[in-house]
């Protein structure tokens, strides 16, 4: 054999132990705990939907999951984080579609947006609103907007954070309106909904609308594009003819690079675990929809709503160019 060929027959053996070794490391996955970085505030949709979630992929891999917040950036400071991390599938977060498609556009983030990340499975979309406490003045969403004209900067709303689609519809809004109110950031929706409850803001543009579906508090406005059937007598924004709606998701990510025989695994254990009685109740309590949209569809999702939301912001004289490259 010549020495040409000796390079070549060694080179291909490495080349199939390494693929082996990779086959096999996928096939054993998981070997160990799993931490899953919830990038929002504790109590809050994105946080009690993976905690809600997480017990029933647990029993579908058989390994536990420990959820730990790393939150603040409206998702952005946790996703920064898991970007650094190895795609082995042992560290992962639960996020949502924002600070992808949204939030990059406005801040420069340390990460690529499009690039940096395997984008594992979203498992809910949400139904937001803007709410108020029950004593509010503002009996209706017109009556907001019309004291607002009256009296600028002095209606004040609070978010899961700034860059949201939550402050983006409301600054969506305001330009349409021709009116001034002051938005403040919480790092979640949970703080958002405890300062509105408290009388500190005036409204909670919120992540979702259990606080109106329980009574606490009183649902003026759906941010969603049809009309939400638990709350059939509230107006939406499409109704309102604002041409703008919240269509973002809740999912899980990872790394770039992971190996797709871990994704699919992860992927068949979080749809099983949508399958059980403490995802049932989460969704009854909060009001959110649940959904099975695998990695392959995802990404084109994300894709695309990267190219939608890049176009619709620009119409609205919001954005030039994106403050981050998506790749």
């Amino acid at each position: 054999m010549t020495a040409r060929r000796r390079i070549l027959s060694w080179t291909v053996s490495a080349l199939v132990l390494v693929a082996a070794f990779a086959t096999g490391a996928a096939a054993e996955y998981p070997e160990k705990p799993i931490t899953m970085y919830c990038v929002f505030s504790p109590g809050g949709t994105v946080d009690t939907s993976i905690r809600a979630l997480v017990p029933g992929a647990e029993q579908a891999l058989g390994q536990n999951i420990t959820v730990v917040t790393k939150d603040g950036g409206t998702g952005t400071v946790g996703l920064a984080l898991l970007a650094e991390q190895k795609p082995d599938g042992y560290t992962l977060a639960s996020g949502t579609s924002t600070a992808i498609v949204r939030v990059p556009l406005a801040r420069k983030m340390t990460y690529k947006p499009l690039g940096s990340f395997t984008f594992v499975y979203a498992y809910a979309a949400v139904a937001s609103g803007l709410l108020v406490r029950p004593e509010s003045p503002f009996k209706t969403f017109k009556e907001m907007v019309e004291y607002a004209r009256q009296n600028p900067g002095k209606v004040t709303y609070s978010t899961m954070g700034a860059g949201s689609p939550l402050h983006v519809i409301m600054e969506v809004i305001a330009m349409k309106e021709k009116i001034k109110w002051t938005h403040v950031p919480y790092k979640g929706t949970a703080p958002a909904e405890t300062a509105a409850l408290g009388g500190h803001v005036d409204a909670v543009s919120a992540g979702d609308v259990n606080k109106a579906l329980s009574g606490q508090m009183r649902c003026l406005l759906m941010h969603t594009k049809e009309k939400y059937a638990r709350l059939p007598d509230v107006p939406t924004t499409i109704d309102l003819g604002y041409d703008y709606y919240n269509d973002t998701l809740i999912s899980v990510y990872g790394p770039a690079g992971m190996d797709p025989a871990v994704v699919k695994k992860l992927e068949d254990a979080f749809a099983k675990a949508q399958e059980t009685p403490a995802w049932k109740q989460w969704l009854d309590q909060f009001g959110l929809v649940s959904i099975n949209m695998r990695s392959g569809e995802y990404t084109k999702f994300l894709e695309k709503g990267w190219e939608k939301e890049i176009e619709i912001q620009k119409a609205l004289g919001v954005l030039k160019e994106p403050a981050t490259p998506p790749k």
